[in-house]
Order: C-alpha cells, then sequence, then structure tokens
C-alpha cells in the first residue's frame, strides 16, 4: 500500500509539473524521470527532483506532503517557463514516467 500511495504522489507531482511548466525550447515533455522524493527531517519539508526529457533539471519544495502542497520550485530560466494561468484541466500525463523507488 505504501509503495503505491508514493507512486500516486508521484503522478500528482508529475501532473503539476506538466500544468504548470514548459521547456523554453519549445520541446514537447516526453520523458520525466523522478531523481528524488524525500523528506528533510531538519526543515520538515519534502523536496522532489524531476530530470526532463533526459537533460532538464527542476526541484519542488513540498510545505505538505499530504496536500502536496507545492512551495518553493527550482530551474534554471532558460530551461523551462511557467505557464500562467496554469493548465487546470489536464489531468492526464502523456510523457513516460520513471518513478523514485522509496
Amino acid at each position: 500500500k505504501h509503495k503505491e500511495e508514493f507512486r500516486e504522489k508521484q503522478e500528482k507531482i508529475a501532473l503539476y509539473f506538466v500544468n504548470n511548466f514548459e521547456l523554453a525550447n519549445g520541446e514537447e515533455i516526453k520523458e520525466i524521470k523522478f531523481l528524488g522524493l524525500r523528506k528533510d527531517y531538519i526543515t520538515g519539508y519534502w523536496r522532489c527532483t524531476l530530470l526532463i526529457n533526459g537533460k532538464s533539471k527542476i526541484s519542488f519544495t513540498l510545505d505538505d506532503y499530504e496536500t502536496l502542497k507545492i512551495g518553493i520550485v527550482g530551474y534554471q530560466d532558460k530551461e523551462f517557463k511557467e505557464i500562467k494561468p496554469p493548465k487546470n484541466n489536464n489531468n492526464k500525463l502523456e510523457a513516460n514516467i520513471e518513478y523514485f523507488e522509496d
């Protein structure tokens, strides 16, 4: 059950990513690889890092793991553009996802 829940969390983070960001060079997002999803026991926050299309990294701090409330997002402006307003209607992942195993 824990493994299934962990995977569902990653799917929700991936959906958040595709609804809020696009590649600055206009490429389609074909692959999302989770490099990590870990809790920092000192701060209490969770940190998640994604590798997009095998070359661009983006990191998220989760203020709340249960609700997946996203806090700070770290990325290079030359690699990603934030979508404003976000695509709230996209609830299906088209990209190939490589999950992080806990």
